[in-house]
């Protein structure tokens, strides 16, 4: 039985938790998060100890795993700290805030033979699955190129302060929502990212951070892809166009997929009843047991960093 310890307890956290619970190898051992009061609320329906310092927990409560759920700027400190704890970690993405930190993560986990798998979950979202293996059945033959674009109101009141500030964000729009469309471009693709290029703008009041983002990528594979995410004051969408030589998919990750063959495009039936953060989880576990993480290796998740850079310099 792996004890499990929780650093963060916001939003995301719930979800985790769940998954936790589902696996009949893990149980929630401990809750850290600097507000009390959540991490109480999220540690006692599970019977997990609760701290207000992550360190201290991870003395006292001895995880095997943790799972961390902090602001980008905070995630060095933690993964290092439980690093040299010898504490196995699933850390939620982006990685961090910049591919130079990302690097000393990777260096301290394998001196000191920990596990890092980043919490990038575009490939368990069960309509990108579904859209993976329509793709790779070669019923609409060979696959061309995709379009992605996101828009969403970023600079929201509810949305914490932290996400505005690119010190402790580490960028905007493109760092946070960039990083989902670059690892669903790989999973899709079956293949690692090559290049990028494109350009940020930076134009919310009271904020340092990108607030739109129009890039061209490019996979190892020959596939390439236009994002255009945009934060300012829009009408929400998420829309994944997916052209092959004959047909296409209109993937609406968390809503639907549709298929055409270049006619009406028509739905696609998806497994409701698959988990993306069990599934996740997992793998994870499977891991660890194995001695090989399957998927969003540390490396994988620094090369996303890498690549969100290379559009600001």
């Amino acid at each position: 039985m792996f004890r499990v310890g929780m650093i963060g307890a916001g939003l995301i956290a719930p979800r985790h938790i769940a998954a936790v619970a589902a696996h009949p190898d893990t149980v929630l051992a401990a809750v850290a998060d600097l507000c009390e009061d959540r991490a109480r609320a999220a540690a006692e329906p599970c019977g997990a100890a609760v701290y207000t310092d992550y360190r201290v927990m991870l003395d006292q409560a001895k995880p095997d795993i943790v799972i961390i759920n902090l602001p980008h700027a905070l995630h060095e400190a933690c993964v290092l700290a439980c690093a040299e704890r010898g504490i196995h970690i699933l850390l939620e993405k982006p990685m961090s805030v910049s591919y130079a930190s990302c690097l000393r993560m990777i260096d301290a986990c394998r001196r000191n033979h920990v596990f890092l798998q980043i919490g990038h979950i575009q490939r368990y979202m069960p309509h990108n699955r579904a859209a993976r293996m329509l793709i790779e059945s070669g019923k609409l033959g060979s696959l061309v190129m995709l379009c992605d674009q996101r828009t969403i109101n970023y600079f929201v009141p509810t949305r914490p302060a932290w996400f505005f500030r690119r010190e402790t964000a580490g960028g905007g729009i493109w760092m946070n929502y960039g990083a989902h469309s670059l690892d669903k471009l790989c999973y899709l693709t079956n293949s690692r990212v090559a290049s990028v290029t494109g350009s940020c703008t930076w134009c919310a009041e009271n904020a340092d951070v990108d607030g739109s983002a129009q890039v061209l990528a490019r996979t190892e594979s020959g596939v390439s892809e236009t994002i255009s995410l945009c934060g300012y004051s829009v009408v929400p969408q998420d829309e994944t166009m997916i052209y092959l030589t004959n047909g296409s998919l209109r993937l609406h990750t968390g809503r639907g997929l549709w298929l055409s063959q270049g006619g009406e495009y028509v739905p696609v039936e998806i497994d409701s009843s698959y988990l993306p953060f069990n599934a996740q989880w997992n793998d994870f576990i499977e891991g660890i047991r194995c001695g090989c993480l399957m998927h969003c290796s540390g490396e994988y998740a620094a090369d996303i960093i890498r690549h969100i850079e290379s559009v600001w310099t």
